[in-house]
């Protein structure tokens, strides 16, 4: 009736199994790939940002701790508002490194506005770490209001 395998089973092969099931997984919802052996969590892009948007245009709060506003870029083409720098920079000569958490390098990141924005009048402001650009629509983009007449 029932019919039982005699080979010898490796018992961490489950574990093999979830891995390429998370794998998987990571493919089909777009997430970089996984690394087998270890433990593997998807790394942000950087920087961190919060977007939200108003009638009057879109505010980008940015993240970047120990990133000096001269070396941040900031450019609207379009639809899309680019952000891109450089943050830290490598340890000492001689040093070793015990662990590296914090980004370091050049960065690229791109916004896709919901709207064309008015270039002329894009604002940034760098405070205690944090980068808000203030986007305002162009004014053929605004939402209009129609009087209704009655007749």
């Amino acid at each position: 009736m029932y019919e039982f395998t005699t080979w010898p089973r490796n018992p961490w092969s489950i574990f093999d199994e979830l891995e390429s099931l998370q794998a998987d997984m990571n493919r089909m919802l777009g997430a970089r790939g996984a690394r087998r052996g270890r433990a593997w969590r998807r790394t942000p892009d950087y920087p961190l940002m919060n977007v939200w948007s108003s009638p009057d245009g879109i505010v980008i709060d940015a993240e970047l701790p120990g990133v000096d506003p001269k070396d941040v870029d900031i450019s609207v083409n379009g639809d899309e508002l680019t952000v891109r720098g450089k943050v830290g920079s490598e340890a000492a000569e001689g040093v070793t490194v015990h662990r590296r958490e914090r980004p370091l390098g050049d960065f690229v990141r791109t916004v896709r506005l919901p709207f064309r924005a008015e270039t002329q009048s894009v604002a940034a402001r760098y405070k205690n770490g944090v980068l808000r650009i203030t986007v305002p629509r162009s004014e053929e983009e605004k939402p209009k209001k129609i009087a209704i007449e009655a007749a």
